[in-house]
């Protein structure tokens, strides 16, 4: 051990009038640093972390579009819904059986290890631990013990049963799973989680070639239970691996060496600031998970009285939900990264006052969503046919994605904003948001789709409706709570860069009917270079803060530098 500077700030604080301006100045003084505090100085970045999850994230979203084309041209539109149908049964289990404890965990234990308390990192897993287990095995008996009321008053087609009751195992693993990334997450240690996933997503995918091929020659609903099967095995591979990862890396011992053995904080002080984070999430999810349950059921019948049958409702809302959702939410993988690094990253500023650093948080996190959202809005509505026809071989998914996709920007926007509110301790007011929009959307399903002449288009209208409802909700709160200012400049320069790329996509594609690939793929890639060159041009990209990119940081610096205009 050595003797080593380190910065400590006081806090200096001058009042006028009603303005109360607070500024940091730094005192350096002599002090011993332990080992956890050096790797605490080295520990990855909130940009490090982002970029790790937004990498794995691209990866097992490709993954999944694999899996789906695959999964759809077996089981095609009808088996897709019978396969979507069980989800939002799921969705409500999980919200029960996790009682929002992943996210308490994550910010809790971010808390406590800038705090060095290693007793109270203990005992916010083990009262989680206990909590989860307890509700798993109650739940997971209640769904079996339940099968024949599921099956004649819950499921909207009686031959989603088989994928039901395949999916109860699901339960216990991915209730488990939540345990260890939140742990992972509140250490900021985004790797296991990343590579976890990507494990999980390859053992689905190879079990859907085995499976689902081999089932469907039996029938429709088996072919999905089996697809459900897979999913299963990919989960259950994804939490071996980050029970692995947790003794090999993850080990509070080794993690905090030095750590306090006793708290500053009493037993009951751990139990109330986890149901401040958890009640608010749990019960905000499990409104939001009866409300999705509810979609299905209200879509089918919708659908039914604009003139319908059963069997075209179901491959209407599994063209909506299981082929046109999943590309409308492709670009959230990297503002969902966002979100994921802003909990722990907005909590541990909040704990140490320097809540100067949550505004640097949404700065960053505004400007990375506009970067990302408006070309993929550009995209998703000018080849929203053309891209469904290729992808999945139907030509009836075009209209729906291409209703929501101008809307991109408000649907990725909401996870940063919800991830900072929650890291605020404002998660009840995330909480509302969500509700307020759940509630619009179903509204919204039995007014539009249940009209002839707009069927799955109504639904749509309503998803669309409802985003940008919690989105905008979000925004003003997060301005209201941190004092954020819109950087119209930036946004601008993105907005004009979109611009210029559509542009070069209309001339590509200019009286092309059909669309052949070539030119769909010629203008998309061309769009995209060109909306890097502008990006460089407009100085929204810069060689200084392309720099700061851990690892491939120096190199896209020098390409940068390369560009015309750039600086």
């Amino acid at each position: 051990m050595c003797k080593e500077y380190r910065m400590t700030a006081s806090r200096v604080t001058f009042v006028t009038g009603k303005k109360v301006i607070i500024f940091l100045q730094d005192i350096i003084r002599f002090s011993k640093i332990t080992e956890w505090e050096r790797c605490r100085v080295n520990r990855p970045s909130f940009l490090h972390g982002a970029l790790i999850l937004m990498i794995s994230g691209l990866v097992t979203r490709i993954m999944g579009f694999v899996y789906r084309v695959f999964l759809t041209r077996i089981i095609g539109a009808e088996g897709m819904g019978l396969f979507q149908i069980v989800f939002p049964i799921l969705g409500l289990v999980l919200t029960l059986v996790t009682a929002g404890l992943p996210l308490a965990i994550s910010k809790l234990v971010a808390e406590a290890i800038a705090q060095n308390d290693k007793a109270r990192v203990k005992r916010i897993m083990g009262v989680s631990v206990g909590v989860v287990s307890v509700m798993t095995v109650i739940l997971t008996v209640l769904m079996y013990t339940c099968r024949g009321f599921i099956e004649h008053h819950w499921l909207s087609d009686a031959r989603a049963f088989p994928t039901y009751l395949t999916m109860i195992p699901l339960v216990s693993i991915i209730a488990i799973s939540s345990l260890y990334r939140g742990y992972f997450q509140g250490l900021q240690d985004m790797s296991p989680t990343a590579w976890g996933q990507i494990l999980e997503q390859t053992v689905r995918i190879i079990s859907i070639w085995i499976l689902a091929a081999y089932f469907i020659q039996y029938s429709l609903e088996y072919a999905a239970a089996a697809a459900m099967m897979g999913m299963v095995l990919g989960e259950f591979c994804g939490m071996l691996f980050l029970v692995a990862s947790q003794r090999r890396r993850g080990r509070l011992d080794s993690v905090l060496p030095n750590g306090a053995t006793r708290s500053r904080e009493t037993v009951r002080q751990t139990l109330h600031a986890m149901g401040e984070i958890a009640l608010p999430v749990t019960l905000s999810k499990l409104i939001w998970s009866v409300l999705f349950a509810a979609e299905p059921i209200l879509v089918m019948r919708a659908l039914k009285a604009a003139g319908f049958t059963t069997s075209t409702a179901t491959a209407l809302y599994g063209q909506y939900s299981g082929m046109a959702i999943p590309l409308l939410v492709f670009p959230t993988v990297f503002t969902g990264s966002l979100a994921t690094n802003l909990v722990p990253s907005v909590s541990e500023a909040v704990a140490a006052s320097e809540r100067f650093r949550v505004r640097i948080r949404l700065s960053q996190s505004f400007t990375a969503t506009a970067m990302v959202a408006f070309p993929s809005a550009v995209v998703l509505t000018m080849f929203a046919g053309p891209l469904t026809h290729y992808i999945y071989k139907e030509d009836s998914i075009g209209p729906i994605l291409a209703v929501m996709a101008p809307f991109m920007f408000l649907l990725c926007l909401q996870a940063p904003l919800t991830g900072i509110l929650q890291g605020l301790n404002k998660a009840g007011v995330a909480m509302v948001n969500s509700i307020i929009g759940g509630v619009l959307k179903l509204l919204l399903i039995y007014l539009l789709a249940s009209k002839p002449t707009m069927g799955i288009l109504g639904v749509s209208m309503a998803t669309a409706a409802s985003f940008t409802v919690s989105c905008l909700l979000n925004l003003w709160f997060v301005v209201h709570y941190v004092g954020f200012t819109i950087r119209l400049q930036a946004l601008t320069r993105v907005a004009l860069a979109s611009c210029g790329m559509f542009m070069y996509m209309q001339v590509i594609t200019w009286h092309k009917t059909p669309l052949p690939f070539g030119s769909m793929m010629l203008a998309i890639l061309g769009g995209f270079i060109l909306y890097f060159g502008l990006l460089c041009a407009l100085r929204v990209l810069t060689t200084r803060n392309i720099r700061r990119v851990p690892r491939v940081g120096p190199w896209l610096a020098r390409l940068v530098a390369r560009m015309p205009f750039a600086v």
